[in-house]
């Protein structure tokens, strides 16, 4: 017995959505989004020893996120790439950067991760006196009390793990677990150019340790759009600045952010000439819009070329063409032609990725209620 829209029309899943985290390989062709072109741009930084930022933004639906994850994807075949997806937290109004540092970047690196970089930092060093461990530290990475926690992660005779996680991740520490760190103030209070300088830290153990340059993918910016003090916008453009600027090598940035209009992104960036935004440079400013009219039918015809199995769809074609006066092509199955033809003109001109495999989806349900083996243009309300 049939029992799934699966089932009924021969497909590998249900619902022709197509999602980001696990579909990135699912990338249909768009002649504005060169993909090839965009990675062989990263590729060509990364290997003159420079971190590569990048802001990919647009419509909501648009594939913004999709873009982000195929390209996450093809940079982690890279043994010299390791990408980290952070989606930004939903913050309140009086949001600081400190929210993205603590919910969204180091929550996304992970305790693990960070807790074995820093041990294995102290490993490769070696043996030497403490105080010659705490200059060496503070010379390569500029940071004093993060210098002395590091070494009481390692060095102690008890476990600080836990509380060392708490101070690196912008916790707030009590004066006990201040001293067992032997510093004297949580990070959770420090401007935002040290939080995005302990970022590019991290960036740079990574590198000497995994000989990798750290990826970070800031995706839903636009979540930040709420935050309505000059304090806390000023605070975030301070953290972007810091970690955007050309010189900074140790950590590259794809950022993504849904806007209508370059206008409507949030104004932590300052601007299309603000502090974030022109260190980025507009050529590194990539726009994903509606997928334009002509090459909806492309669209459609590579979702399904991966949903859809082709050699049960060959045979059933044959039995349905005497079923509908309606046209039935193989590239199309299980929409007839005229079915894709209403599809587009009930768009009213929203033609989103998002949009369009929702509707078709949505098709595909009502056609299987109605137990009708091929999807005709009266399921989308046409003739």
């Amino acid at each position: 017995m049939t029992n799934s829209v699966a089932q009924w029309f021969n497909l590998n899943r249900s619902n022709f959505i197509i999602d980001p985290r696990t579909d990135s390989g699912i990338f249909a062709p768009r002649e504005e989004i060169n993909t090839t072109e965009l990675l062989q741009g990263l590729e060509v930084t990364l290997i003159t020893d420079r971190a590569p930022k990048r802001l990919i933004w647009g419509v909501y639906g648009g594939g913004k996120t999709h873009t982000l994850f195929f390209i996450g994807t093809k940079l982690a075949e890279m043994q010299s790439v390791e990408p980290i997806y952070v989606e930004c937290p939903s913050v309140p109004k009086n949001s600081t950067f400190i929210d993205l540092y603590k919910d969204g970047i180091m929550a996304s690196i992970g305790q693990e991760r960070t807790i074995s970089l820093f041990k294995n930092l102290i490993q490769k060093i070696g043996l030497i006196d403490r105080d010659d461990l705490l200059s060496k530290l503070q010379k390569d990475y500029g940071d004093e009390e993060l210098s002395r926690a590091i070494i009481n992660l390692y060095l102690s005779d008890t476990d600080k793990e836990l509380t060392f996680w708490r101070y690196i991740s912008g916790n707030s520490l009590s004066p006990s677990q201040l001293k067992e760190l032997q510093i004297t103030q949580s990070i959770s209070e420090a401007n935002a150019t040290r939080l995005a300088n302990i970022i590019i830290t991290i960036g740079k153990i990574s590198k000497s340790i995994e000989n990798k340059t750290m990826v970070l993918i800031i995706d839903e910016l636009d979540r930040l759009t709420s935050i309505g003090n000059e304090y806390g916008i000023n605070t975030y453009q301070e953290g972007l600045r810091r970690l955007v600027d050309e010189n900074q090598t140790s950590v590259a940035l794809l950022l993504g952010c849904s806007a209508a209009n370059i206008k409507d992104i949030p104004e932590i960036f300052g601007g299309e000439a603000g502090p974030v935004l022109g260190r980025i440079g507009k050529t590194n400013i990539i726009e994903i819009r509606d997928i334009p009219a002509s090459e909806v039918d492309r669209f459609i015809k590579y979702i399904l070329q991966k949903i859809v199995d082709q050699n049960v769809a060959k045979q059933k074609i044959e039995s349905l063409k005497n079923s509908t006066k309606e046209t039935i092509e193989l590239d199309l199955y299980p929409f007839t032609v005229e079915a894709i033809d209403t599809l587009k003109g009930k768009l009213s001109g929203v033609m989103t990725p998002r949009e369009i495999t929702m509707r078709m989806s949505d098709a595909a349900g009502k056609a299987f209620l109605l137990k009708k083996e091929i999807i005709t243009s009266d399921i989308f309300g046409g003739r």
